[in-house]
C-alpha cells in the first residue's frame, strides 16, 4: 500500500479497520491520537479491573504493544467503541476520499457519502506527515469517541 497520498492513507485506515488488521489502523493513527487512545485504554482497563491492571503493571509501553500487536482484549474493549463512536463502516461502505487541501505537512481529505437513497453527507479528517507517511489525526478532527 502506498502511503504517498492523504486520501489513500485515510481510506487505507478505514479499509485495515474493516478486515480486523486493527495493528494497521493504528499505525496510521498521528502520535497525538494514539497518545489520547493509549490513556483512555490505560483507564478503561484499570477502571475495569484495578487489582489485575496493577498486578501486571500494565502502563504505556504494554498497552502500545497491545495495539501494536491486534490484541483481541482492545478488540472487544477499544476498537469496538471506535467502530461505532466513529461511523467507519458508514464511512468505508459508502464514502468517497477526496483529497481537499494539502500544505505541506498537513492535510483535509472529505469523505462524501453517498447514500442509497440519495442522500449526502460530508465529513473532514485532518491528515498529518509523520515518519515519512501519512497518518489520521483522528483526535485532531475533533470526530467523536
Amino acid at each position: 500500500m502506498s502511503n504517498e497520498e492523504p486520501n489513500r492513507a485515510a481510506r487505507f485506515f478505514f479499509h485495515s479497520l474493516m478486515q480486523n488488521q486493527c495493528h494497521v489502523s493504528w499505525k496510521l493513527f498521528t502520535k497525538k491520537s494514539q497518545d489520547v487512545f493509549l490513556k483512555w485504554t490505560i483507564e478503561d482497563i484499570y477502571d475495569k479491573n484495578r487489582k489485575a491492571a496493577e498486578f501486571a503493571q500494565l502502563g504505556i509501553t504494554e498497552v502500545r504493544l497491545m495495539f501494536e500487536n491486534n490484541d483481541t482484549g482492545l478488540m472487544k474493549s477499544f476498537w469496538k467503541r471506535f467502530f461505532f463512536a466513529s461511523n467507519s463502516g458508514t464511512l468505508y461502505r459508502f464514502g468517497y476520499f477526496n483529497l481537499a487541501k494539502e500544505e505541506g505537512n498537513r492535510a483535509v481529505v472529505e469523505v462524501l457519502m453517498k447514500f442509497p437513497d440519495g442522500r449526502t453527507a460530508t465529513t473532514p479528517l485532518m491528515m498529518f506527515k509523520e515518519k515519512g507517511g501519512w497518518k489520521l489525526g483522528y483526535v485532531e478532527s475533533g470526530l467523536p469517541f
